[in-house]
């Protein structure tokens, strides 16, 4: 992106669309005044100083700056001023602007993050030696210099520093993202005072063994115990059945206590932990892992696989698999609003379904036009073309006889439901709502058909799990028997015998 933007500013078309533009390349400031001030009191796309760190327009950069208050400022692409100076390399204007702008704490650590991600350590501590930051964001800097060792060396060395070494957002990012600054931190005594387990899951995704296991020894050596239940009801040895991506470390956490025969909080076993994880996974830990094992309910893991191989949608399949994966009760369930259980889910490992766009389909275009007249301010919908202009053939609708809904299909309550099927009944008109098909959405789609008498009728596709399913069911209102299930074979195939 930000080559993009450079290119964008270097080239011919800045002149052509920017009346402005030619006047800052000249350097030219009297020229410059009489041109842009139709535009001055306006919102603009382009700033007038972006342009003048492009060119190196030094005259123009001034009178900008004396004229202007650009402490706060941030172009559509929320690149700060200093961070548009170092794009363009002009440490002159850079200096100059920290000098005379009074810049807030969010601008400055926009300035550092730019620095940390693309110049090296001396460039860093030419400019916070000269600037720092003020000491209630010296925690943020800490943590946006984890992705630069040698940056977070020079600042941990520094007294100001040293205690937020401590914190727990610091360490937690060390441990979960940034293992190799683990000697950093080896400090810490006790880590079970601080964190559950389950935070550290991400470290059961490192595709480094060595690393994975350098890490885990490091969590165990400060009383981190494998075999507590954290809040979600499910000891770490449940969580690395769940989202290890190597079944070599469900081995190294049996050696270092890890208990494959304790149960979750709801009396699930470690077999059925296992439920979507991919075949060779599972057959890797037979040695560990009894597939036999059942549940309170009396099922193995293969009848939970089996339920989730039947089209033949039921509320009891449904629910049992969704139970085990929130290990949670059913009455608990039924009181996860909509961004609960996606939140959960997702905590579990589960991409729910999420469309990318929705789009109202009129019978022509003169149903559109009148859409727009009598709901727009009831319904926000857009022109469709620039889905139409980034998907090609993957957008299956007519530019001229459709609108986009800005706001996700979810978001649409009872009244709109209800405005809807009144335009389709006064209009005499059929209007489809749907989500963006297999080509983009892997997961599943909706169409939501509103009659010309106001009857409306949900369907969906489903090609994921149960646990989709049941969220649309449930938070988009679609009945069991209006959503095709196609569940994935391989998956089913597992323990098939």
């Amino acid at each position: 992106m930000i080559e993009q933007y450079k290119q964008f500013f270097l080239s011919d078309e800045l002149t052509e669309i920017t009346p402005y533009a030619q006047a800052i390349i000249d350097d030219d400031v009297e020229t410059f005044v009489r041109v842009f001030e139709p535009y001055a009191d306006k919102e603009l796309m382009i700033d007038p100083i972006e342009i003048a760190a492009a060119y190196h327009s030094a005259a123009i950069f001034d009178y900008l700056v004396k004229t202007y208050d650009y402490s706060d400022y941030h172009n559509p692409f929320r690149l700060t001023l200093p961070v548009v100076l170092m794009v363009f390399e002009r440490e002159s204007m850079l200096v100059d602007a920290l000098d005379a702008i009074p810049f807030g704490p969010q601008q400055m650590l926009a300035m550092y993050e730019h620095m940390v991600e693309h110049k090296d350590v001396e460039y860093f501590k030419q400019f916070y030696k000269a600037y720092g930051i003020d000491k209630k964001h010296r925690r943020d800097l800490l943590k946006i210099s984890l992705s630069n060792e040698a940056v977070f060396d020079y600042l941990v060395k520094l007294n100001p520093f040293k205690k937020h070494l401590k914190h727990e957002s610091i360490v937690y990012e060390i441990i979960a993202y940034h293992q190799h600054l683990l000697p950093y931190i080896e400090f810490i005594e006790d880590l079970s005072e601080h964190f559950e387990i389950d935070a550290f899951v991400p470290v059961l995704k490192l595709e480094d063994s060595a690393l994975f296991e350098r890490t885990i020894d490091f969590l165990l050596e400060r009383k981190l115990d494998l075999n507590t239940h954290n809040e979600f009801g499910l000891t770490f040895f449940h969580e690395a059945l769940r989202h290890a991506v190597n079944p070599e470390y469900v081995f190294y956490l049996h050696e270092k206590g890890g208990n494959p025969f304790f149960r979750t909080d709801r009396g699930y076993p470690s077999a059925h932990q296992l439920l979507f994880q991919a075949a060779n996974f599972c057959l890797e830990l037979s040695r560990i892992i009894d597939f036999d094992a059942e549940d309170y309910f009396g099922l193995t893991l293969s009848d939970y696989d089996a339920h989730q191989r039947k089209t033949d949608l039921q509320l009891l399949d449904v629910l049992l698999v969704v139970k085990l994966v929130l290990n949670m009760d059913e009455s608990a369930i039924y009181e996860l609003d909509n961004a609960e259980f996606y939140d959960l889910a997702g905590i579990h490992g589960i991409d729910l379904f999420l469309n990318a766009y929705s789009v109202i389909a009129f019978e022509n275009a003169s149903f559109r036009e009148r859409f727009q007249f009598e709901m727009g301010g009831d319904i926000e919908v857009d022109d469709v073309t620039p889905l139409k202009d980034t998907l090609g053939e993957a957008f299956p609708f007519d530019v001229e006889s459709s609108l986009e809904l800005i706001n996700d299909l979810i978001a649409l309550e009872d009244d709109d439901f209800e405005a809807l099927a009144r335009f389709a009944r006064e209009n005499q008109t059929r209007l489809v709502i749907t989500t963006d098909g297999a080509d983009v959405n892997k997961i599943g789609h909706v169409e939501i058909i509103i009659e010309s008498d106001g009857t409306i009728t949900k369907h969906a596709t489903v090609h994921t799990n149960y646990l989709d399913v049941y969220y649309l069911h449930q938070y988009y209102d679609v009945p069991f028997e209006n959503i095709t299930y196609i569940p994935p074979v391989s998956k089913g195939q597992r323990f098939l015998s």
